[in-house]
């Protein structure tokens, strides 16, 4: 070992460089010394509890800016991604299906009874000998009824069965 080197009190090696004497005199053995000691009022940089107060508040406003800006920010947004995904998932299920219908369709309609029986439904195609017959459905007929005693009760009735309202 060379003699330059200076050993501690435990007698493990610290540095290689000398130290002059009477450096450590005055100074704590732990390693924060100089971090524990009180700070001298002239190299403060900021003199008063109050200012001391609303840095630290200060701080504290940047810190939680950062922390929201890194960590919830991202967090919400990749939920929200999430949400999304599910749901465009269940739109191309929905339209994977429909596509799936159509194409069963489609293929009934290339044999020869798809198509007569799509000429059939579209444009009302008949073979020979058949005879087409329109049968349209029957009109509502409109309920009037004179006024009166027994008719109002009957007409009441008949709008309700019929789904709408009555005013008493």
């Amino acid at each position: 070992m060379s003699r330059s080197s200076t050993r501690s009190s435990a007698g493990h090696k610290t540095s290689s460089i000398p130290r002059p004497k009477g450096a450590t005199r005055g100074r704590d053995d732990s390693r924060f010394g100089d971090f524990t000691r009180p700070i001298p009022r002239d190299k403060q940089l900021v003199r008063g509890r109050g200012k001391r107060g609303v840095i630290a508040l200060a701080a504290t406003v940047i810190t939680a800016a950062l922390v929201a800006a890194l960590f919830v920010l991202p967090v919400k947004a990749y939920l929200r991604q999430q949400d999304d995904i599910d749901d465009k998932r269940a739109e191309l299920a929905s339209l994977q299906e429909a596509n799936a219908r159509l194409a069963e369709e489609v293929a009934r309609l290339r044999t020869p009874a798809g198509i007569e029986e799509a000429a059939r439904e579209e444009i009302g195609y008949v073979k020979r000998g058949e005879i087409r017959l329109t049968v349209l459905p029957a009109p509502e007929a409109p309920v009037t009824m004179p006024d009166g005693w027994p008719y109002d009760a009957v007409a009441a009735i008949v709008t309700v069965r019929s789904g709408g309202t009555v005013n008493p």
